[in-house]
């Protein structure tokens, strides 16, 4: 009977076991046999690579589910009213204002032209370059081809230009092709605030600047604001600034879409067509107080009087007139209101 052994190699508790099949024949040498154990060993479904995080890494590498994260991430943006060249009309810029009233605006930042405009060459940025400053030629200094619109009169073919365009009292007619209804058309606009309209602007004849000449005090000597940006309830979108007016003081009144008088509330920032917006702060004058002493304040940086200027208010009967100094800086505009 041939010699068998069989043998069963377990891993019990760090023992090794052999169990002989008695009937057989035991070898009486033992070879050196590399036993191979069969246990299967359980292995982790996931192994888990160690993370060595840099302490001087200041930003999170993981998100919890846990965390709660801000629907809405606001960057601040800062305008100074100063800056002058934050002419406002992209409708793609959006501005968050402190004023609940108020959701958000459309503002346009314009660039200025290309610094080589001027020269003569059409380069990168440029439609046009004829070399010259003229604005009223077909290409004028901002080096982009005339369109109506532009706010500069093409000479030959535009009779205005106030890039509104729209017909408004003192303005421009559609197409830059006729000048807007205004005082000195011999039509009484009433609306607009005119009192008569005698088709001239000759003094002594009874109308003057559309107003009749027995009104009291300086009131017919009141010079129309006219501009529809001037209103707090406008969508213009240009920003400007009153520092064309005389440092002096000026007697003006507000008229047509700029509105009838000034509002004696602060209107949002951003409105009336300019970065801090002027508003009386003070109560209207009746027609028997004369001149009065009032002040303008203007809204900016959460202050509803941040700015403001001593002014002088008439109550004119027809309409009530101020006398306007030229604001603190720019862009600071006074504001009308229907």
């Amino acid at each position: 009977m041939a010699t068998r052994a069989i043998v069963f190699a377990h891993l019990i508790s760090g023992c090794f076991a052999v169990k002989i099949d008695t009937t057989d024949t035991l070898s009486t040498s033992i070879t050196t046999d590399t036993l191979t154990d069969t246990l299967t060993d359980t292995l982790p479904t996931t192994i888990t690579t160690p993370t060595t995080i840099d302490p001087t890494d200041t930003g999170p590498t993981t998100i919890e589910p846990t965390d709660t994260l801000p629907t809405t991430i606001t960057t601040p943006t800062t305008i100074d009213p100063t800056d002058t060249d934050s002419t406002i009309t992209d409708p793609t810029f959006t501005t968050i204002f402190t004023d609940p009233t108020v959701t958000s605006v459309t503002v346009t930042v314009t660039t200025e032209p290309p610094t080589d405009c001027g020269n003569g060459i059409v380069e990168d940025g440029e439609e046009c370059d004829d070399g010259n400053s003229s604005d009223t030629d077909e290409c004028p200094t901002t080096c982009k081809t005339a369109v109506c619109g532009d706010g500069f009169v093409r000479a030959g073919v535009e009779v205005c230009d106030d890039k509104l365009n729209d017909n408004s009292y003192e303005g421009c007619a559609p197409g830059c092709s006729a000048l807007g209804p205004r005082c000195g058309d011999n039509v009484l606009q009433a609306d607009e605030g005119e009192l008569c309209d005698d088709g001239n602007q000759t003094a002594g004849d009874g109308c003057n600047a559309c107003l009749t000449e027995n009104l009291p005090g300086e009131c017919g000597q009141a010079v129309a604001l006219a501009q529809p940006g001037r209103n707090v309830a406008s969508q213009v979108e240009e920003v400007e600034c009153d520092l064309g007016l005389p440092a002096e003081g000026q007697w003006s009144r507000f008229v047509g879409s700029a509105g009838k008088r000034m509002p004696t509330a602060a209107p949002p920032q951003f409105s009336c067509g300019t970065h801090a917006p002027g508003w009386l702060n003070g109560a209207e004058p009746a027609p028997a107080d004369g001149v009065v002493a009032r002040e303008v304040c203007f809204h900016w940086e959460d202050e509803t009087c941040h700015f403001k200027v001593p002014i002088a208010v008439q109550n004119c009967g027809p309409f009530i007139m101020y006398r306007l100094p030229t604001p603190p800086t720019c862009a600071l505009r006074y504001c009308g209101v229907d």
